[in-house]
């Protein structure tokens, strides 16, 4: 998975309601030891489809960052996301918006003298 997050090789029959049948290995944090998820190690046919898929247990997740198994992990003195950085972005947003629609306007423009032109011949 990552150096972050460990696979319990020991095996576990599923105890879930229309799981029968699944071997499970659970997930847990390396640094504290907290129960992340499972991965399906075995499954009856109609399960297949969730064989050696690591589900995550939403709870037990306080953030997550794609492409993760290849970085290292966010000390929890700096924040990923806050209000400032919400407003800043937001901001960004809104400058790329009215860019878009602006050059959405010439396009049209554009697209309207040229139907126009080839109406004409």
């Amino acid at each position: 998975v990552s150096c972050n997050v460990s696979v319990d090789k020991e095996q576990k029959l599923s105890k879930r309601e229309k799981e029968n049948g699944c071997i499970l290995e659970t997930l847990y944090c390396t640094g504290c030891s907290l129960n992340l998820g499972y991965v399906y190690r075995c499954t009856p046919k109609n399960l297949d489809y969730k064989r050696d898929l690591f589900c995550l247990s939403v709870e037990a997740i306080e953030s997550y960052v794609l492409g993760s198994s290849e970085k290292q992990i966010v000390s929890e003195d700096k924040e990923l996301f806050n209000l400032e950085s919400r407003v800043e972005i937001e901001k960004s947003l809104k400058q790329m918006e009215d860019v878009l629609q602006a050059l959405q306007m010439k396009l049209w423009e554009v697209e309207s003298k040229l139907s126009f032109a080839t109406c004409k011949s």
